[in-house]
């Protein structure tokens, strides 16, 4: 009976200092020992689901396995209320800002090793602390094998494609895989190098449309050039259509409807060949 007791206040001692905890979808957890010595990642298995522990002993750490979406701007107004922007030098050291978007991911088999490293699961933490690192310190690395003109142009994808693969090289080894990377807007660089950008771009333009407006001439031309031909064309077939036959055709032609229209009497007005016939009427006297 003595057994029997101590047993059930060994119970609910347990059951009083026994937490529980339940890891939801789309998470994993780790139970991590307070006590004794921790020497790797081993000694962190992942758990899931209704997790019992000891918190004075324990501790269940819970890290998102979905989609991190992360971004770095200038603006207050997207992303954190300070400016996270990257800047970066090119090979010619002109100095450029830029706003950042990623996507990533944690895998779950590696969330020891990311605990391991981290000694946390505050993923904001990680995200914009030592990941933005990584990033800023990619975009130094790589950008100095481009111009301006290129990181802002024909090669802007093949540049994006090298940092978000650097990225990954780096913190691989933790789980963490970039899906998605890229600018945000427009490119930041130096005044100077904006404004003669600007005048690149205008003068592309104006060039552009000097050319349409010379097509269009163009095109108006040769509508000219085209609508006169035909009329020459025109011209041409019908005088050559004019013959003397045609000629006495439409005489007899006219002839005969003057016909159809006489009454039978003698024009009071006769024209050449019959002499001029006026009728005066009477005279009265």
């Amino acid at each position: 009976m003595k057994n029997l007791s101590t047993a059930a206040v060994l119970l609910a001692f347990s059951l009083f200092f026994l937490g529980c905890v339940r890891i939801n979808p789309g998470y994993v957890g780790i139970r991590v020992n307070l006590t004794g010595e921790h020497r790797g990642v081993e000694d962190y298995p992942t758990v899931n689901g209704w997790i019992l522990y000891f918190p004075l002993t324990q501790s269940i750490y819970e890290y998102p396995t979905f989609m991190q979406t992360a971004i770095w701007t200038a603006s207050p107004h997207e992303g954190r209320p300070i400016d996270e922007s990257i800047t970066f030098n090119d090979r010619d050291q002109v100095t450029i800002s830029a706003d950042i978007n990623l996507s990533y991911s944690l895998d779950a088999t590696k969330v020891p090793a990311f605990y391991v490293q981290f000694r946390s699961d505050k993923i904001d933490d990680f995200t914009h602390g030592y990941l933005r690192n990584v990033a800023r310190d990619a975009f130094n690395s790589l950008a100095s094998r481009y111009s301006f003109d290129e990181i802002n142009g024909a090669k802007k994808d093949d540049f994006l494609t090298k940092v978000a693969e650097k990225i990954n090289q780096d913190v691989g080894r933790f789980g963490v895989q970039i899906h998605q990377f890229g600018f945000v807007g427009a490119l930041r660089p130096p005044h100077n190098i904006a404004e003669s950008i600007n005048m690149k771009i205008q003068a592309v333009q104006r060039a552009i449309q000097a050319e349409n407006e010379l097509r269009e001439a163009r095109a108006q031309a040769a509508k000219m050039v085209a609508r006169a031909e035909g009329e020459a064309r025109s011209n041409e077939l019908l005088t050559k259509s004019i013959t003397p036959t045609l000629i006495e055709w439409r005489r007899l032609e006219i002839t005969a409807r003057a016909i159809e229209r006489w009454d039978g009497r003698r024009p009071t007005v006769e024209g050449s060949g019959s002499g001029l016939l006026l009728n005066l009427g009477s005279e009265k006297r």
